[in-house]
């Protein structure tokens, strides 16, 4: 899913290069509108392919003969992840757009200045500016997508894990499972083997989690979150 991202932040930032090559003087330069779309169609491409596919192999594990429901199952999760990328993860969408306009105007309060020192200006100066930004925004589309996909790949994962345990209709448990990684919080390694409900919540570094990444808990307890959990029948 790295490349799916690192194109949807190229395609974020492309009204800015557009608006560069109109404006006469880059000290005018204000940031358009970028196509947070791009974002969005990302976050759907991931939870599409990964939490369906998650959904629908657990309820298969689960379930060792599957008929005629299967097609239904399918159109089932797929409403319910348009409804999650909406209700649960719209305001984290529409964060990461509003960790780019704050990244690019760092940039410009940066570039601009040095340009103007350069001397450069006019078509020249527009140049200058687009490039630089595209090496700088070449960068920091890395780290960004590395950050995105590691944690939204296992929050869509535990997800649909979980719709599909749900779907099965049985009385379980839900155990966490730490993934005891080096980069580990002691808190996620502490709640290992914390078994409740499968409607419950787990109580983790004193948040309620349903599953390993959450969306409700905070970015501190979810982020490059690695941990997972499994079912057991009651």
């Amino acid at each position: 899913m790295k490349p799916v991202i690192m194109r949807a932040f190229e395609d974020q930032i492309q009204p800015l290069y557009d608006k560069i090559i109109l404006v006469s003087d880059i000290r005018d330069l204000e940031i358009p509108p970028l196509n947070d779309g791009a974002i969005e169609l990302g976050y759907q491409r991931i939870y599409q392919v990964t939490a369906a596919d998650y959904a629908k192999r657990k309820r298969k594990q689960l379930r060792k003969s599957l008929k005629g429901d299967d097609e239904i199952f399918e159109d089932l999760i797929l409403d319910h992840i348009r409804v999650y990328l909406r209700d649960q993860l719209g305001t984290e969408i529409k964060a990461v757009g509003s960790t780019s306009v704050k990244l690019i105007q760092q940039l410009l309060n940066q570039l601009i200045p040095d340009i103007m020192d350069s001397g450069v200006g006019g078509g020249s100066a527009q140049t200058m500016l687009r490039d630089r930004i595209k090496s700088e925004w070449h960068e920091m589309k890395y780290y960004r997508t590395e950050r995105l996909v590691r944690t939204e790949i296992n929050r869509a994962s535990n997800w649909g894990a979980l719709e599909g345990t749900k779907s099965i209709g049985a009385e379980m448990w839900k155990v966490w499972l730490s993934a005891f990684a080096n980069e580990s919080r002691p808190e996620h390694m502490a709640a290992d083997g914390q078994r409740v409900d499968l409607y419950d919540a787990f109580e983790v570094g004193g948040e309620q989690l349903q599953y390993p990444c959450d969306p409700a808990g905070s970015a501190g307890m979810t982020i490059n979150c690695l941990c997972s959990f499994y079912e057991t029948l009651k």
